[in-house]
This record gives C-alpha cells, sequence and structure tokens, in this order.
C-alpha cells in the first residue's frame, strides 16, 4: 500500500475511470464514491476498484457499456488521431500504441482479414479480466473503429468456448470472456502505400525488450532496410531515435503505473538496467524514475 492508503499495482487511465463513473451516474454507490475522490485528488484508480465500477456498469446492459465507450472516444485526447485514420490498417498501428495507457495489467491481441478484426483480450501483469471489463474494452472497439471503418460493425463475443451477442453474454452470465470479433458488411480499405513510423513503434510497443536491429524490423514488415530508413527519415525521425522513444514511453507507464521495482521496469522496457533506465529517463523527462513514480506522471 502507498502512503496515500492506495493498492498502487495496477490502476486505469483516469479518463476510462471517468466515463465509467459518468455512465453509473449517481447511483455508483461507495466504490463509485471512492474511485470519485480518487480522481478528485489526482490520484488513480485501482484496476480492481475499476473491475467492480464496471461489473456494475455492466449489469445495466451493453448500451450503456457503449455509451461509456462513446464518452471515452469523445473526451480523451489520445483518441483524437482516430478519425484520420485513412483505414482500419492504420488504426490497429495507432491502438497497439494507444493501449497500454489505458490498463496496465490486461492486453489485446489483434488480427484483421477479410472484414474480420479478431481481438483475445488477455492478462498482461496478472489477473484475468474479468467478463464486465472485456466487454467495456469491446464496447471500446465498436465504438473506435466506427469513423475509419464507415459502417458498424457486428459484433460477436467469445465467451465460454462460444460466440454470442453482446446482449447475450451479458444475460446468460458468461464466467469468462476471451475475445471477440468485429465482422463488416465488406473488407475495410487496405493501405496503398506502407506507413513505416507507426507501424515501426506498434512493433516495438508490442515488446520492447526485443533486441531490435534495423534488418531484421524491416523484414518482419516486408521492408528493404533502405526503405525502413527511408521512410522514417521522411518522417524527420530514425530507426534508433523511436525505439529510444517507445522504451521510455513504455517505462514511463511502468513506472508511473505499476508498483514494479525500478530494475524490472528498466528490463521489461528494453534498457540494460536501472542506471542506464535512468540515464535516458533523465534526458527525456527531465527528473529520474523515481521521482517520475512519487508524481504519478505529471
Amino acid at each position: 500500500m502507498s502512503r496515500t492508503g492506495v493498492d498502487m499495482a495496477r490502476s486505469v487511465r483516469p479518463a476510462m475511470a471517468l466515463a465509467v463513473l459518468r455512465g453509473l451516474g449517481p447511483r455508483a454507490g461507495a466504490a463509485g464514491q471512492r474511485a470519485e475522490r480518487l480522481l478528485g485528488e489526482g490520484l488513480p484508480v485501482p484496476e480492481r476498484l475499476h473491475a467492480r465500477l464496471a461489473a456494475e456498469l455492466a449489469a445495466r446492459g451493453w448500451p450503456a457499456l457503449l455509451g461509456a465507450a462513446e464518452r471515452l472516444v469523445a473526451d480523451d485526447p489520445l483518441f483524437a488521431p482516430l478519425p484520420g485514420c485513412a483505414d482500419l490498417a492504420e488504426l490497429l498501428d495507432r491502438a497497439r500504441l494507444v493501449e497500454p495507457w489505458f490498463h496496465a495489467g490486461h492486453r489485446t491481441g489483434r488480427v484483421l482479414g477479410d472484414g474480420v478484426l479478431t481481438v483475445r483480450h488477455m492478462p498482461a501483469l496478472g489477473g484475468v479480466p474479468g467478463p464486465a471489463e472485456s466487454l467495456l474494452v469491446c464496447a471500446l472497439d465498436l465504438v473506435a473503429t466506427a469513423g475509419p471503418a464507415g459502417r458498424t460493425a457486428r459484433v460477436e463475443v467469445l465467451a465460454d468456448g462460444a460466440a454470442g451477442r453482446p446482449e447475450e453474454v451479458l444475460r446468460t452470465g458468461a464466467a469468462r470472456v476471451t475475445g471477440w470479433r468485429l465482422r463488416w458488411a465488406a473488407a475495410p480499405a487496405v493501405a496503398a502505400a506502407p506507413r513505416p513510423l507507426e507501424t515501426v513503434r506498434a512493433r516495438f510497443a508490442h515488446d520492447p525488450a526485443r533486441p531490435w536491429r534495423l534488418d531484421g524490423t524491416a523484414a518482419l514488415l516486408g521492408l528493404s532496410p533502405r526503405t525502413l530508413q527511408r521512410g522514417l527519415a521522411d518522417a524527420g525521425t530514425s530507426f534508433r531515435a523511436e525505439l529510444l522513444a517507445v522504451r521510455l514511453e513504455v517505462a514511463g507507464q511502468l513506472a508511473a503505473r505499476t508498483a514494479l521495482p525500478l530494475a524490472e521496469v528498466a528490463a521489461a522496457a528494453g534498457f540494460t538496467d536501472h542506471a542506464h533506465l535512468t540515464r535516458r529517463f533523465r534526458a527525456r523527462f527531465g527528473c529520474p524514475p523515481s521521482e517520475f513514480r512519487r508524481t504519478g506522471g505529471h
């Protein structure tokens, strides 16, 4: 426990907690009052408290979860670039960068093909996400992809070994939601040209500790090393600069929103040791990661 009495092991982005609270309204109960108090004091909402609130919201039905997702997409500046995405492929590249800021304890695996986006919702730092938490992220996916896809998708939730509509899953009280599919009537447009910057950053963010090299990354993206270098240069950056930037972003997320020892934060983000992380972190953020943690990243 921290000195404030808040469990800092894992937390959710304040905007996400606030969207759920607004959906619950004045009937949020004691859990909602505690979350409001934490947000009012500039403190994060613990993952376990958020899970309770998400379950209360899910009990009000699928429209309540969709409403919270719509508020989040409309209000949080992290979603501002989404309407400008040319297609779903670009949106998924951006989503991989946005996702870690919302739920440090969970992650998703996404595959897009033939007009179907298949998503797996999995634990990243511990506990398995509950059905309500998964359905809230499912609603967020549906709302966030509506603009770039140009149409509304049909949702199939993967729960208890079967696929069903969200309303049915909520009504039957599924014990486990493992993922979902979003199906469009026609396949969304495919990008006409590669976007090296967004794509390479998404790869780095997915596995920051990997020993990334230019040749191997280019091959993974189906590009030549020269094409990748040129694409990054055209965007005003370089392979090394983007790798360091993503690793520092990941380290910042883990430092501010988890209780992992800073040596483990360094390893998870791809730095050789705590001292290496501290040098790079201070140069980027103007303070060591220990201070960044104390202030919650503010």
